[in-house]
């Protein structure tokens, strides 16, 4: 695999890294990371789509005590086919301890 290179802060990605899922979630937590200053708590899904990839992620936004408190945000985050962040939005925001309804 080629080295890779440092771009602002945020990996460019190796053409030969292909479709590896595990990779691709890895990048989009790091790059999303990169640019918003906070990681991600967990991903919660990946999806391939016609010009890349599609991966949600969960990030703690506010901290509280007792953490069943937190605010957390989902991301749906969009890398390009070679694995590069071409964007990222919130979709929701929710207390950690909050269910979704059935």
């Amino acid at each position: 695999m080629a080295e890779e290179e440092q771009d602002g802060g945020v990996r460019t990605a190796d053409r030969s890294m292909g479709s590896d899922p595990r990779m691709l979630v890895q990048r989009a937590r790091e790059q999303l990371a990169a640019v918003m200053g906070r990681r991600a708590d967990a991903v919660s899904g990946f999806a391939r789509e016609e010009d890349g990839w599609r991966v949600t992620v969960e990030v703690v936004e506010l901290e509280r005590i007792p953490p069943s408190t937190d605010v957390l945000a989902t991301y749906e985050v969009q890398l390009d086919a070679d694995g590069n962040l071409s964007g990222y939005e919130r979709t929701r925001r929710y207390v950690r301890s909050q269910a979704d309804e059935l």
